[in-house]
């Protein structure tokens, strides 16, 4: 026989239960569910997710050829020069502009190939990568 407080009067903890047993387990699926897409798209880099990729840049600096080999200087840059970024496909202008002072110029666009005209006798052929600078030094004869 127990001694102490008779049951009818000693007080009865209901437990309110962990969470697991709060929550119904069709929500606690579903929430697994969700992260775990979003986890695994993250994972792989879906681009629905992140929006469109970030442009690329082309810098040029277009050099004299003449003052490179009369200074031995590689970086002796025109300014004054127009430099073109042309679609391969139907030649059309992308980007277009002016070398600074220094020669150089710089172009934001996407990702994609590229045709760079300018200062160098031949037009160069650029793949252009997303978040990526390409650099190219054009030479003038």
């Amino acid at each position: 026989m127990r001694t102490g407080v008779p049951l009818s009067h000693r007080s009865r903890r209901r437990s309110k239960g962990s969470t697991r047993e709060r929550i119904p387990k069709h929500a606690r699926y579903c929430c697994f569910l969700v992260l775990t897409i979003i986890l695994m798209a993250e994972a792989i880099g879906c681009s629905y997710l992140q929006g469109t990729p970030p442009n690329g840049k082309i810098s040029v600096q277009a050099v004299s050829w003449k003052l490179v080999k009369k200074l031995a200087e590689p970086d002796a840059g025109l300014s004054g020069q127009k430099v073109m970024v042309l679609n391969p496909e139907d030649r059309s202008v992308v980007a277009s502009g002016v070398t600074d002072s220094t020669g150089r110029i710089e172009f934001d666009v996407p990702q994609g190939n590229y045709v760079l005209v300018g200062a160098s006798d031949e037009p160069q052929n650029v793949q252009v990568r997303a978040g990526q600078a390409t650099v190219f030094k054009l030479v003038v004869h």
